[in-house]
């Protein structure tokens, strides 16, 4: 029996998902639990398995599409089963307009075939006539432009259809079939559609096949290049836009002598094969502060401060659409070890957008590490729903004036920048400092950690 495939609800915050790609076409077989498309949420591209086995008569959704959850963006059944109710009804939900096309003649489908506006191929609609010779090239042209081969008259000797008839009904008649996404940044870059071959199922132009002509053409329009506002980034925007202007940030930075803590690392890491990053022994620390400072590890939900009894760190991943934080959960109760592994593995598949919702969902405090990239100093927004984030800059050689029984000597010291944003509404300055004096404490006597 026919079932709908819909659009998953990968996460609680998730309203809508883009169809990314694809797996099988139609009139494959599909096996219960194997991949049959991938879907964009706003953080990750994921794989979604079909929940039943049989053959995928219908594709209502095509790639690059955005689809509210929970709305049909397939049809999977038998081979030979009437869906033609099915497939109109699924049109309504989605709000696509439906034009139904009687084929009479054909014996083998003898059911209504709706079709949406924006053919998927184009069709003659006039009863079928007996068809004159047509050349091999003008049958592998007409597969190629998607033209049904159906009253075309041949100019070739004889009456034959050719390869240039094909070519001239297909400029006459044809309409460039694209992905809504697509034709969002073609319209914003002034792309002219009709220089593009599509990538997509019937030469339908993606996303990609745009963007690749943006990247070899950056003049167009005599604008250098435009990127549409859309997708990953803007959500990544508007949140921080929503944090930044409800959220009263009050910023501390401080410097730490990072000295102890390169020597004890140097030392730990000549016997392991698991590396600990300074990264990865700032998250424990921090982790360490947060459980004995709750009044840090907290949100603002409606009249109430909520203290979270959980400490979950969100560590903040740099990708090219924009930044996304996985989060370490119950940080304060993992060894160094056991967090430097999971973090790794967050990081990784944070980069390979391999992430699931819950991987960068829950988040209670987060550190946001540029040093890797030499980045000194910055500061940082909080994320929503969170009272701070722990900027982190670039470990210096700098000189140090340093006193030892009454007389100054000049050395040079790693130091490294740490800056603690806050929401002023929930943590003053007070907190905030005693907060960054133990984060320093631990860094510059890190001994202190493992001591009983």
């Amino acid at each position: 029996m026919a079932d709908y495939i819909i659009m998953p609800k990968l996460g609680f915050n998730m309203d809508k998902g883009t169809v990314e790609k694809w797996i099988k076409k139609e009139g494959d077989f599909v096996k219960e639990q194997e991949v049959i498309f991938e879907v964009e949420t706003d953080k990750t591209v994921m794989e979604v398995e079909a929940q039943i086995s049989g053959v995928l008569r219908k594709i209502l959704v095509t790639e690059g599409e955005e689809v509210p959850v929970t709305l049909p963006i397939a049809i999977i059944g038998d081979k030979d089963e009437d869906i033609s109710k099915m497939i109109e009804e699924a049109y309504q939900k989605l709000g696509k307009k439906v034009e139904i096309v009687e084929k009479k003649e054909s014996k083998v489908n003898k059911e209504a075939s709706p079709v949406i506006e924006k053919k998927q191929e184009i069709e003659l609609k006039e009863p079928k006539k007996e068809l004159k010779k047509i050349s091999p090239g003008a049958r592998r042209k007409a597969k190629e432009l998607g033209v049904k081969l159906q009253l075309l008259k041949g100019s070739g000797p004889g009456g034959v259809v050719i390869e240039k008839d094909i070519v001239s009904f297909y400029q006459n008649h044809k309409e460039i079939k694209t992905s809504p996404v697509a034709q969002k940044i073609a319209e914003r870059a002034g792309v002219n559609l009709e220089t593009l071959k599509g990538s997509g199922a019937s030469r339908r132009i993606m996303k990609k096949d745009v963007q690749e002509l943006l990247a070899k053409t950056p003049e167009i329009g005599k604008v250098e290049e435009k990127i549409p506002y859309i997708g990953m980034r803007k959500i990544i925007g508007d949140r921080l836009s929503q944090s930044k202007f409800t959220a009263p940030h009050i910023y501390f930075t401080t410097s730490i002598d990072m000295s102890e803590v390169i020597r004890l690392l140097k030392r730990f890491n000549q016997n392991t094969e698991n590396k600990i990053s300074i990264n990865d022994f700032l998250v424990f620390v921090v982790a360490k502060v947060l459980s004995g400072q709750p009044n840090i590890n907290c949100s603002l939900v409606g009249e109430e401060i909520i203290c979270h009894k959980d400490i979950n760190i969100g560590v903040a991943v740099a990708l090219e659409e924009g930044l996304i934080v996985p989060v370490i959960k119950n940080a304060n109760k993992k060894s160094l070890s056991i967090l430097s592994k999971e973090t790794k593995k967050l990081i990784k598949l944070a980069r390979e957008r391999k992430l699931m919702p819950d991987d960068y969902k829950g988040g209670t405090f987060t550190v946001s590490n540029l040093g890797m990239f030499g980045i000194e100093q910055f500061t940082a927004i909080i994320n929503l729903s969170e009272a701070a984030i722990l900027a982190v800059g670039a470990i210096k050689r700098v000189p140090v004036t340093i006193e030892e029984e009454g007389v100054e000597k000049i050395e040079s010291r790693s130091l490294m920048k740490i800056t603690l944003s806050v929401d002023h509404r929930l943590i003053d300055g007070a907190m905030a400092v005693n907060f960054l004096k133990q984060i320093k404490y631990y860094l510059e006597f890190p001994e202190s950690l493992f001591l009983k």
